[in-house]
C-alpha cells in the first residue's frame, strides 16, 4: 500500500488547524490543550453523547438534485475514473461500485488501475485525453493540483474532471474542477466527540492524520472544534503525520514511539481507516498499550468494521461506499449532461461499534447497515423502472 485516500484519500495539501498544532511531511508530532467554551463540562459531555446517539441510526436517502433521464443523458458516453491507488480497499471498492453501477444506464466506463503513483495518474488523464472521455474521475484522492498541467489539458479539449471524495462539502475544488463532496468535517466532529464522551472530557488523544490528503484539513478542524468547545479540563492532542508513500512504512513506528513517549495517552484516533488502523492497532500491541489504549477511526471499510466486531477497533465513523457510488455516478452522469452540478451530494454518515456493528453484515459489506433507500431513491431520481 503507498497511497491513500478517503478515506476519504491522497496527494497535496498542506494542513494547520489552529489549536491542532501542525505537523511536517514525515513523522513529527505537535501537542496542545484545547481551551474552555460555554459547551464544556458536563454539558459538553452530554452535547457529544448526544450526537454519537443520532449517528448511530440508520439514515435515510435525500434526493440530492432535480430528476432526469439517466439513460438519454449518457448515451454513447465514457466516463474514466482514475483510483488514487488500487491497493487500498475503500478507494477500489468505491471505484468497483461505479464500474457495476455504469451498465445500468448504458455508460461505457474505463477502469484506470494503479498503486498510488503520480505519475500513473499523469498516465491516466493521458488517456483520457487521447481517447476523448466525456468525463474523468479522480477516484478518492488525487488532488487536482497535483495533476494541474493535466487537468488544464483535459478542460481545454472540453473534458470535465471531477474530485471525488476528496473535498468537504464546504470546501470549493481546486482549478476550477467538479467534486463529489463528502461530510469530512462532521466526521472528524464525531470521533471526538466519541472521544470526549468515552473519557468524560479528559482525553489524552494521538492523531495520526496524512496532512497531504485535502479532507485531513476539514477533518482535524472538525476534531479541533470539538475538543475546544467540549473539554472543560483541556483534552491534549498530540499529532503524528506521515506522508502518504509511508503510510506502510512508518504508522507502526511513529504510533509505538508516541505510546512509549507518553503512556497517558488513552485514544488513537486514526483518520483513515483501511490505511491506517491495522498499524496503529498493532503499534498498540507493541506498545504492551492493548486495553488501555483505545482506536477511533473513519470510513467504514468492510475490513476495519471487522476489526470493531473484535475489539480491536472501538469505533468506525461509517460510510456506506456502495452509496458513495452511486452518488460519483450521479454527479458524472449531470456533468456530462450538461446539468449543473450538485453542491451537496448528501452523504451519510453512521457511527459503528460493537452495540450495532453486527448491522453492518456478517461479515460486513461496505453498504450494509445503511437501509437501502437510496437505491429506490436514485433510481427514481435517474428515470429507471423496474
Amino acid at each position: 500500500m503507498r497511497s491513500r485516500l478517503c478515506v476519504g484519500l491522497m496527494a497535496c495539501a498542506a494542513l494547520a488547524v489552529a489549536g491542532c498544532g501542525s505537523s511536517s511531511d514525515g513523522g513529527s508530532t505537535s501537542s496542545t490543550s484545547s481551551s474552555t467554551t460555554a459547551s464544556s463540562g458536563s454539558a459538553g459531555i452530554t452535547a457529544a453523547q448526544a450526537e454519537i446517539d443520532k449517528y448511530a441510526a440508520q439514515p435515510t436517502f435525500a434526493a440530492p438534485g432535480e430528476a432526469f433521464d439517466a439513460k438519454a443523458a449518457v448515451q454513447g458516453k465514457t466516463l474514466l475514473s482514475i483510483p488514487a491507488s488500487s491497493t487500498i480497499p475503500f478507494v477500489q471498492t468505491l471505484q468497483d461500485g461505479v464500474k457495476k453501477l455504469a451498465p445500468t444506464v448504458g455508460l461505457n466506463f474505463i477502469d484506470w488501475p494503479n498503486q498510488g503513483q503520480p505519475s500513473q495518474w499523469v498516465q491516466g488523464m493521458n488517456a483520457a485525453i487521447a481517447r476523448k472521455a466525456d468525463a474523468v474521475n479522480l477516484m478518492a484522492g488525487i488532488n487536482p493540483e497535483s495533476i494541474g498541467p493535466q487537468v488544464a489539458k483535459a478542460e481545454a479539449a472540453g473534458i470535465p474532471v471531477i474530485a471525488s471524495h476528496l473535498y468537504d462539502v464546504a470546501e470549493t475544488p481546486a482549478l476550477g474542477t467538479d467534486q463529489v463532496s463528502a461530510p469530512y468535517r462532521q466526521a472528524g466532529r464525531l470521533l471526538a466527540d466519541w472521544v470526549v464522551a468515552k473519557t468524560k472530557a479528559k482525553a489524552d488523544v494521538l492523531v495520526v492524520k496524512i496532512d497531504e490528503v485535502p479532507s485531513t484539513k476539514p477533518m482535524m478542524a472538525g476534531i479541533d472544534e470539538v475538543f475546544q468547545q467540549r473539554c472543560a479540563e483541556g483534552c491534549k492532542v498530540e499529532t503524528v503525520n506521515v506522508s502518504i508513500a509511508d503510510v506502510a512504512t512508518q504508522i507502526q513506528p511513529e504510533v509505538r514511539s508516541a505510546l512509549t513517549r507518553n503512556p497517558k495517552i488513552n485514544y488513537v484516533i486514526a483518520l483513515y481507516d483501511s490505511a491506517e488502523a491495522p498499524f496503529v492497532v498493532s503499534a498498540i500491541k507493541q506498545a504492551g498499550a492493548t486495553g488501555r489504549v483505545k482506536v477511533v477511526t473513519f470510513n467504514g471499510t468492510p475490513s476495519v468494521l471487522k476489526m470493531v466486531k473484535s475489539g480491536e477497533v472501538e469505533m468506525d465513523v461509517g460510510e456506506n461506499l456502495e452509496w458513495i457510488s452511486y452518488a460519483v455516478l450521479d454527479q458524472s452522469m449531470r456533468i456530462m449532461a450538461g446539468m449543473d452540478p450538485v453542491k451537496d451530494p448528501k452523504l451519510p454518515l453512521r457511527v459503528f461499534d460493537q452495540s450495532n456493528v453486527d448491522e453492518a453484515g456478517n461479515p460486513p459489506t461496505d453498504h450494509d447497515g445503511y437501509g437501502d433507500s437510496y437505491i429506490a431513491g436514485y433510481r427514481k431520481l435517474w428515470g429507471l423502472t423496474g
